[in-house]
């Protein structure tokens, strides 16, 4: 899988997606460089560049064995030894190679048969000079181009994987939204319809409204915050009807709200934090208020609810697993640009939250 995904990120270096045409114009672009490097004047650009075309091939044989031979074979496989002698090797055989194609067929500079033991030293020194000189750039250049390629694929790959656990993540922490409530309206549900209450088929209206919400909307990266809110307050019409009279609650929203996104279900766990841990836990007249506000790209929301210490702490209370969800995806998603304040008083317990606004 790997190999498959590094070939895959090697193809975003190729020019228009096209292999052959990167090939031919990296090639060309060697043959002006170099003949730029050493020419002068119009005769010297046309000698120099025949001179870069006769070195052409032995260029090519050390960048492609380099590239599809020596790397994958040696130096990816972190056999650094093996790789500088098999390039080393490989240097010498192209500059050999290429000396012997120019005294036979190009421009011979030693006749043969008639070359002195002093000639014989040049032609050494024409061997290594092309070894150094013309051929190791080339050798550089194509390692460099590989270790790019390399770390490029491996840090894409690497982000990948990173959004990847961060999706799988959000979305398990999201489907941590409301199954107890769900399970609580649906019994509300079961007794209206027995009652055969009126407030039944509001009832099945609003939870429809609320799962069309997660199963459609909540799917997105992020989402309208007035959709948000409207999601908040089908909520609270439920628990309206749960409660009836003993509840009294207040939704504010203040500030420019229509332009805002935020990431989904971000708000509805500390409202069902203030019903579960609060509110459920009362048997005369509770209350609870929203207020959430829009100034200046920051989005506040302060949940307030009445509330009462209990003899014996409920563990999941004291544990805080929806806030502890929304601390999580806060973290996840707005990294240093969030705020999130729990405060416990007598007869009122308040969440004080803060986010940039997307």
């Amino acid at each position: 899988m790997q190999c498959t995904y590094s070939i895959l990120m090697m193809k975003n270096f190729y020019i228009a997606n096209n292999r052959l045409l990167t090939h031919v114009l990296f090639w060309i672009a060697y043959l002006l460089t170099y003949t730029g490097m050493h020419a002068e004047g119009e005769d010297g650009m046309r000698v120099y560049f025949i001179g870069e075309l006769e070195r052409l091939p032995s260029a090519m044989l050390v960048a492609y064995v380099n590239l599809y031979l020596l790397y994958p074979g040696f130096f990816a496989t972190k056999k650094y030894w093996q790789y500088v002698v098999s390039a080393v090797l490989l240097l010498f055989a192209s500059s050999l190679l290429n000396r012997v194609f120019i005294e036979y067929f190009t421009e011979p500079l030693f006749q043969k048969g008639t070359t002195t033991p002093y000639e014989q030293v040049f032609i050494w020194y024409y061997i290594f000079k092309g070894m150094l000189w013309f051929l190791s750039p080339v050798l550089l250049f194509t390692l460099a181009l590989r270790i790019f390629q390399r770390s490029y694929a491996q840090e894409q790959q690497h982000q990948a994987l990173s959004r990847e656990k961060l999706h799988a993540e959000l979305n398990y922490l999201k489907a941590q939204v409301h199954p107890h409530f769900f399970f609580n309206t649906l019994n509300n549900l079961y007794a209206l319809t027995l009652q055969a209450s009126p407030s039944a088929p509001k009832v099945v209206l609003k939870l429809s409204e609320l799962m069309s919400y997660m199963l459609y909307d909540a799917q997105q990266a992020t989402v309208p915050l007035t959709k948000e809110i409207e999601h908040i307050s089908n909520y609270l019409e439920l628990e309206k009807i749960r409660y009836s009279k003993r509840l009294d609650v207040s939704l504010n929203v203040s500030g420019e709200t229509a332009q805002c996104r935020i990431a989904p279900l971000l708000l509805i766990p500390l409202v069902e934090n203030a019903f579960k841990h609060g509110v459920s836990n009362h048997t005369d007249n509770v209350w609870v208020t929203i207020d959430v506000k829009v100034k200046s790209d920051w989005l506040t929301v302060i949940v307030e609810n009445s509330y009462e210490e209990q003899p014996v702490p409920n563990k999941e209370y004291r544990n805080g697993i929806g806030l502890q969800n929304v601390e999580k995806r806060l973290s996840l998603l707005y990294s240093n640009q969030h705020e999130l304040i729990k405060k416990k008083e007598p007869g009122r317990y308040s969440v004080y939250m803060k986010i940039k606004i997307i």
